[in-house]
């Protein structure tokens, strides 16, 4: 699934649902506010009633305003209570917020129900008229302290953002996850696909290089028995020629057998190693193959390190990749150190040659691909067809201090 596709079937999908989701408790905080605001305007109409039947029955019993309103304030909810005559003048009035009256009751008012901005917060007000038996008209203004409410409302605004947030932070982790999972998928598909193509090209190539090495090592075999002969027969004065074809037909045999241990399988017979005597036995290798460079290879060796794997295929791999270290540096010293790495094992061989370009890095252990004028791009390759047959994996960088550094990663035992 291309990115494309992951943003139409997952994050239009999630952001659709957090639309919806957002406006679902925006219209429930709103619905909420608008109940609990209904349900408050009903009390407060309720109790204004009854207030307003105490306060007519106490002005008809000749109590003074101000007496009239003394026991008004006694519940916790009433914020201000106020009596203002036909005229709209304030005959009595009372309020918690140590005297202060928030609204302006000298003026008018044509509705009875109003919310009001206070230093306390938001209060209801309300207004019910009254007549007395004597024919006295007047309005009894009541406040209603709201705190209660918008403290509710506020822990659901604040719970509607929590979830808000715990539902983009779950989505978030979700797309993380889902991303790690997709480039991780691209990047094995990519993966699958380089391999399935290497294979291909390795099953073409074992194929011709077979045919060819069936094809040549016929007529060479003969053509070996020949000069065999030849060399028993011929004069003192040409045997020095046929000893020199004969090496030439020895050396077109080790090129072939060459070719056909890549193409081959690698089968490694696993067991526990002690990894100095693999890095013995490459050295010693080296040293049969070329004595001169055998003194410039410097052993580090790590005692009680073991690798599981195939002596004499680990030694074989070694030694390619020592030889080409040795022809990268003529005159430099190469390092050959091994180490434990949790239950790896890793193996460094560092030149000190000029190292290597990053194309040239990148194509090393490619089949065939070589950089020297006598190579034939055989020994690294097989290097890393050995190393990856023992589950292992091989690298080559360019260490700050120059040259080349062969990285081998291989299974512990």
């Amino acid at each position: 699934m291309n990115r494309r596709n992951v943003f139409l079937f997952f994050v239009l999908p999630f952001l659709g649902a957090f639309v919806f989701f957002s406006l679902a408790v925006f219209l429930q905080h709103r619905g909420l506010k608008a109940r609990t605001e209904s349900l408050v305007r009903g009390q407060l109409g309720a109790t204004a009633g009854i207030l307003s039947s105490a306060v007519s029955r106490f002005l008809d019993e000749g109590l003074a305003p101000e007496a009239a309103l003394e026991t008004i304030l006694a519940g916790e909810e009433i914020y201000f209570v106020a009596l203002l005559d036909a005229d709209r003048n304030i005959l009595a009035w009372n309020s918690r917020f140590e005297g202060y009256l928030p609204i302006s009751l000298a003026e008018a008012r044509d509705e009875r129900a109003a919310i009001i901005d206070s230093p306390a917060g938001k209060i209801l007000s309300e207004r019910i008229d009254l007549a007395t038996a004597d024919g006295r008209r007047c309005s009894l203004y009541l406040g209603y302290a709201l705190t209660g409410m918008e403290e509710m409302i506020a822990v659901s605004r604040r719970t509607a953002l929590l979830l808000a947030g715990l539902f983009l932070l779950v989505g978030a982790l979700f797309f993380r996850i889902l991303y790690r999972l997709q480039s991780g998928y691209l990047a094995k598909s990519r993966e699958a696909e380089a391999e399935r193509l290497e294979k291909e090209r390795f099953r073409e190539i074992s194929a011709f290089t077979s045919g060819v090495a069936h094809e040549i090592k016929n007529p060479l075999n003969s053509l070996a028995l020949v000069l065999e002969l030849l060399g028993r027969k011929a004069p003192a004065e040409a045997r020095k020629d046929v000893d020199l074809g004969k090496a030439q037909v020895r050396t077109i045999s080790r090129v072939i057998d060459r070719f056909s241990s890549a193409v081959k399988a690698v089968r490694p017979d696993i067991e526990p190693l002690e990894l100095d005597d693999v890095l013995r036995l490459a050295a010693g290798n080296l040293a049969a193959e070329a004595p001169g460079a055998s003194p410039r290879v410097n052993l580090e060796f790590v005692p009680g390190v073991r690798v599981a794997g195939d002596r004499d295929l680990l030694a074989q791999a070694l030694l390619n990749i020592l030889k080409n270290a040795v022809e990268a540096s003529p005159d430099g010293a190469i390092r050959v150190a091994g180490r434990r790495a949790g239950n790896r094992v890793e193996v460094l061989v560092r030149d000190a040659g000029p190292g290597l370009s990053p194309e040239a890095a990148a194509r090393l252990f490619e089949p065939f691909y070589t950089t020297k004028d006598k190579g034939m791009g055989i020994g690294l390759y097989l290097a890393k067809k050995i190393v990856e047959a023992h589950g292992g994996s091989i690298a080559v960088g360019r260490p700050a201090g120059g040259g080349s550094e062969f990285r081998i990663d291989l299974p512990g035992a």
